[in-house]
C-alpha cells in the first residue's frame, strides 16, 4: 500500500516536471522561431524639416508592438504589450479660455513695451545734450605721458621669457611626437605580425563567412524607393555617397540614389519591410564558439598588449 502511494506521488512529480519542461521548450521555440516583423516608410518632400518617417515592429501575432514616428521635427513612440500600452504623451489641446487669456497677456506686454519705448525716445535727446556739454568742458590739448624706462625694460623681459617658454614647449612637443611615432610604428609591426598568422586568417575568414550568411537571412524582403540628396558643400555630398557605396551591393537593385552636388535637397520616398528570427543568430554564435581557430584568436587577442 505504501509503495503504491509512493509510486503515485512519483508519477505526479514526473508529470509536473514533464509539463514544466514542455513549457520551457515551447517558450524556447517561440523565442527562436516566431519572426520579428518590421516595416518603415519615409517621405521626403525636399527639406529635412518637412520629412516624415514612420516605423513599426511587431512580434507574436502583434501581441507586442512598437510604433515610432518622426513628424514635424518631433519624435513620437508607443509600445503595446497585450492590452497595456505606454509611450510619449500627446500634446495638450488648448481650450478657448486659455487662448483668450494668452491673447490678453500678449496685448498687455505689447502696451508695456510701447510705453517703455516712448520713455526711452524722450530720454535720448537729454542724454545727447549732456554728452555734448561734457565734451565741450574737456581740454582741447591733452599731453601724452611718456612711458618710463623701467616699465619698458620689464616689458622686454616678459616678452623674452614668453618666447623662451614657447621654444621649450615646441622642443618638448617635437620630442613627444617622435616618441609616439616610434611606438605607433612598433605597434603596427606587432599587429601586422599577428594578422599574418595563418590561424588568425582562418578565424577572420570564418567570421566573415558566417556574418554574410546571417545578413542574408536578416535582409529585408522589400526595399523600394528613390532618394535624391545633396548638401550645401559638395564635399559632404561626396562623403555621403562614398558611405552609401559600401552598402550599395545590398540595396543597389532596389533603391535608386541620386546625388545633387549643386544644392541642398532631400527628396524621395522609401519603403522597407521584412522580418527576422533569432534562430540564425543562435546558429551563428554556435558555429563561432565551436571553431578552434576563433577560440585561439580570441585568447591571443586577450593576451595581446599594445
Amino acid at each position: 500500500m505504501v509503495l503504491h502511494i509512493l509510486l503515485i506521488i512519483l508519477k505526479i512529480i514526473g508529470i509536473i516536471i514533464a509539463v514544466l519542461l514542455g513549457l520551457i521548450l515551447l517558450l524556447l521555440v517561440i523565442l527562436l522561431c516566431v519572426p520579428v516583423r518590421y516595416r518603415m516608410e519615409a517621405s521626403m518632400p525636399g527639406e529635412i524639416k518637412e520629412s516624415t518617417v514612420r516605423g513599426r515592429v511587431t512580434w507574436l501575432l502583434r501581441l507586442i508592438r512598437i510604433d515610432v514616428s518622426f513628424e514635424e521635427q518631433e519624435l513620437k513612440w508607443r509600445v503595446r504589450i497585450a492590452w497595456k500600452s505606454f509611450g510619449s504623451e500627446p500634446k495638450k489641446e488648448v481650450t478657448h479660455g486659455e487662448e483668450n487669456t494668452d491673447r490678453e497677456e500678449t496685448r498687455k506686454e505689447q502696451r508695456v513695451e510701447s510705453s517703455s519705448r516712448l520713455s526711452k525716445m524722450e530720454e535720448e535727446p537729454e542724454e545727447e545734450k549732456r554728452t555734448v556739454e561734457s565734451s565741450k568742458t574737456l581740454p582741447e590739448n591733452v599731453e601724452e605721458i611718456p612711458e618710463s624706462t623701467p616699465e619698458k625694460a620689464g616689458r622686454f623681459a616678459k616678452i623674452k621669457c614668453t618666447i623662451l617658454k614657447f621654444c621649450d614647449k615646441i622642443k618638448h612637443t617635437v620630442g613627444h611626437a617622435e616618441e609616439k611615432l616610434d611606438s605607433i610604428l612598433d605597434k603596427k609591426e606587432r599587429i601586422m605580425k599577428e594578422l599574418e598568422d595563418p590561424v588568425h586568417r582562418k578565424a577572420f575568414s570564418k567570421v566573415k563567412k558566417e556574418a554574410g550568411k546571417l545578413l542574408k537571412r536578416w535582409m529585408p524582403k522589400v526595399i523600394k524607393g528613390e532618394v535624391q540628396f545633396g548638401f550645401e558643400d559638395p564635399y559632404h555630398t561626396g562623403q555621403a555617397l562614398a558611405g552609401l557605396s559600401m552598402i550599395y551591393p545590398l540595396i543597389g537593385g532596389h533603391l535608386l540614389v541620386e546625388p545633387d552636388f549643386e544644392r541642398r535637397i532631400l527628396k524621395g520616398k522609401v519603403r522597407v519591410r521584412g522580418g527576422f528570427r533569432m534562430m540564425p543568430l543562435v546558429c551563428f554564435l554556435w558555429n563561432l564558439v565551436w571553431c578552434s581557430e576563433i577560440r585561439k584568436t580570441y585568447h591571443d587577442i586577450r593576451k595581446f598588449q599594445l
